[in-house]
């Protein structure tokens, strides 16, 4: 895929934003359509003949911005799938500047990976996919890197809060948190004062939108499209950011997260943000982002998924954020382990061979 900004003023203006960089939501979008053709050029036969299959993007389980995308180049994205299952695939994507005259070849300015899932076009059941052939020791370590990443995935969803408790280590953070906001206690049981200006209650970094989804943002399946509802929630993200920043922070990543329910034409969709993690000490902080779909007639929402972006505010100010129910808690540690785990994955990605 190619995104000349450089040479087509037409299409720079409709990835340009405010502040004449390039908006990171429509890069989601072509990185979802990437994908996606990656997993059908796989799938075909020699003649480019395919099977009665279709895919759909089943989880994102990285996206590193490396380095910033100036409006005043030109950008080549490529991807290929570095492992295989039954009926799914693991394609990597790297966004690189296109070389100017005698310049080397640069770093990639953006590394993702998705997971693409094959189903049968007239039963809706798994398809086997094509297998990979490794063919030098390279591609053979690139499938062992991928199958590293995808055994700590497992691990981590093992261990999730939802099935375990918090660990030893994540009971004494939660003790010091709690220790910590007691001297902003008042007289009142189980109330507190206003916090110093270094800090923020996390249940008051919540930010909120709704939209309508109509059939243009719609995919080959008449469902709407997985990286558009990425660039509402990166757009609002960024929104509720600011606001907890009081300046304009920079995209980092887009955490490991699963496309759990698809999100039919015409829904009325939700998008929840939340500050849920932050180390003011690195500048950094976390914001998760559900998505519900609002039924209207029953008066009842449903949870399709949540995105978790991981955002800097290099030279700003990054409060502390600090959780005041058992809920948040865990929202917190949630944050805390995501943190910890992006930052596995996108080591073990910058291994991979190029």
């Amino acid at each position: 895929m190619y995104l000349p900004f450089k040479d087509n003023l037409d299409l720079r203006e409709k990835y340009i934003n405010y502040y004449g960089d390039i908006r990171l939501g429509k890069v989601l979008e072509d990185l979802d359509r990437l994908a996606g053709a990656v997993a059908y050029k796989h799938a075909s036969d020699a003649n480019g003949d395919l099977a009665p299959m279709v895919f759909v993007t089943a989880s994102v389980d990285r996206i590193d911005l490396k380095a910033r995308l100036c409006p005043d180049r030109n950008y080549r994205l490529t991807g290929m799938v570095t492992y295989v299952g039954f009926s799914s695939m693991e394609i990597s994507i790297r966004m690189h500047a296109v070389p100017e005259a005698n310049d080397p070849e640069p770093e990639p300015n953006l590394m993702a990976r998705f997971t693409m899932v094959g189903r049968d076009k007239y039963t809706g059941k798994s398809s086997q996919v094509n297998p990979l052939l490794l063919e030098d020791e390279s591609q053979r370590r690139l499938v062992r890197l991928s199958e590293q990443i995808k055994e700590y995935k497992r691990a981590t969803a093992e261990s999730t809060l939802q099935k375990r408790p918090p660990s030893a280590e994540e009971r004494r953070v939660i003790h010091q948190l709690w220790l910590d906001t007691r001297q902003f206690q008042t007289s009142a049981y189980g109330s507190h004062a206003s916090l110093p200006k270094n800090a923020v209650w996390l249940d008051e970094t919540m930010m909120e939108s709704v939209t309508v989804c109509f059939p243009s943002e719609r995919n080959v399946h008449n469902k709407i499209f997985g990286g558009y509802l990425m660039r509402l929630a990166h757009e609002l993200s960024f929104a509720n950011g600011s606001v907890f920043t009081m300046s304009r922070p920079s995209y980092v990543s887009l955490d490991d997260f699963s496309f759990k329910k698809p999100v039919n034409i015409g829904s009325i969709l939700k998008l929840t943000s939340q500050v849920v993690y932050s180390e003011p000490e690195n500048s950094t902080f976390q914001i998760a982002v559900s998505a519900d779909v609002i039924d209207n007639l029953e008066n009842s929402m449903e949870r399709t998924n949540t995105f978790f972006f991981n955002f800097s505010c290099p030279g700003g100010h990054v409060p502390c954020v600090v959780p005041r129910s058992y809920e948040d808690m865990m929202k917190y540690l949630e944050g805390r382990r995501r943190a910890q785990t992006g930052k596995l994955i996108s080591k073990l990605q910058n291994a991979m061979p190029k």
